[in-house]
């Protein structure tokens, strides 16, 4: 096991003072939507096409910064060659790179040409509490940029494993580098999750938990630490439970939620695991769960929202319910829901 994460805050985890009430979420995000769609139907048809096709720049832009580690350099104001000097990048093409970034918010570029941090800026440094920079080193590797490129309608292709050679779970376990990566990425996500569970839902400790499926484990920790008296158990592949976090309240085990969960446990977690798999596969999981579940205990399956609309390029930072589907599509040929 690896060491244990510190106890998230909402601060930490979302850069919010705390979490708003789930009705203020619902409506916030509603209310974003429609906006970013009078946003999109402002513009003519040929303007959508093309802010469509140049939102790959947003992708390879925030990466080459982050390589650069121009946010990790980015502690106060100072000038682009100031920054230059210190990432070691080219100060021209830095410059260009800096002047994009600002149009996103990655960073502000002042009227005299200073460069200054702002709140996303903080997200995506290394040392970050959040972990959120896991994402950019994760989606910004070769092996995913290259399966986004074989997307293509005329093909059922699995695009992940005709690019690198190999399915993506199997990649991820033959790359421990780029698996690092991947279980950084969903560990952001998972402090995130924790923090909601633990106040979405009633517990009543003393009560044991099983998140099946639930990778190394932080989701789980994040949620022991925040309600204390609940132990729980994490359930995943043995080379993903042998990099789990090191909790005294925490156990986990190696093991095949198609084949058995373990049994006894007052509350059952699923979290964004029922999408990766088609039909067939999502029943053989619940039964599962379904079979190791006594009388009067709960499951709990979190997903993302599904919604028909798809933001511009120009907002993917306010995608909800887009990103499971399409990531599936690239890095699996299996059916999501």
């Amino acid at each position: 096991m690896t060491s244990s994460v510190t106890r998230p805050t909402a601060k930490d985890v979302l850069g919010v003072p705390a979490l708003p009430p789930a009705r203020a979420t619902v409506a916030v995000n509603r209310l974003r939507d429609r906006l970013l769609r009078l946003h999109r139907r402002l513009a003519p048809p040929p303007v959508q096409v093309l802010e469509s096709l140049f939102g790959l720049l947003d992708h390879r832009v925030l990466v080459a910064l982050c390589e650069a580690g121009v946010p990790d350099a980015l502690e106060h104001r100072m000038s682009t060659a100031e920054l230059a000097r210190r990432t070691g990048a080219d100060a021209d093409t830095l410059e260009r790179l800096v002047r994009f970034a600002s149009t996103r918010g990655w960073l502000r570029v002042d009227r005299r040409g200073g460069v200054r941090p702002t709140a996303v800026t903080a997200f995506l440094r290394r040392d970050h509490p959040g972990g959120w920079r896991a994402w950019v080193d994760f989606a910004g590797g070769a092996d995913v940029v290259g399966a986004v490129q074989l997307l293509s309608a005329s093909s059922d292709a699995d695009p992940f494993a005709t690019s690198n050679g190999h399915g993506f779970f199997e990649w991820m376990a033959l790359h421990p580098e780029r698996g690092g990566a991947f279980d950084g990425a969903m560990e952001a996500g998972a402090r995130m999750h924790g923090l909601v569970l633990a106040k979405a839902l009633r517990w009543h400790p003393p009560e044991s938990v099983c998140d099946v499926g639930g990778g190394t484990g932080t989701l789980l920790a994040t949620l022991l630490d925040l309600v204390p008296g609940l132990t729980g158990t994490v359930l995943d592949l043995p080379a993903v439970v042998g990099r789990a976090v090191e909790h005294e309240r925490l156990t986990a085990v190696a093991g095949d939620a198609f084949e058995a969960v373990p049994s006894g446990f007052h509350t059952y977690l699923l979290v964004n695991v029922v999408h990766d798999w088609g039909d067939d596969d999502a029943a053989r999981i619940l039964a599962s769960v379904a079979l190791a579940a006594d009388r009067g205990a709960r499951i709990v399956i979190v997903e993302a929202e599904a919604t028909a609309y798809a933001p511009s390029p120009a907002s993917a930072s306010h995608r909800r319910s887009s990103w499971p589907r399409s990531h599936a599509a690239v890095v699996s040929a299996r059916r999501t829901r």
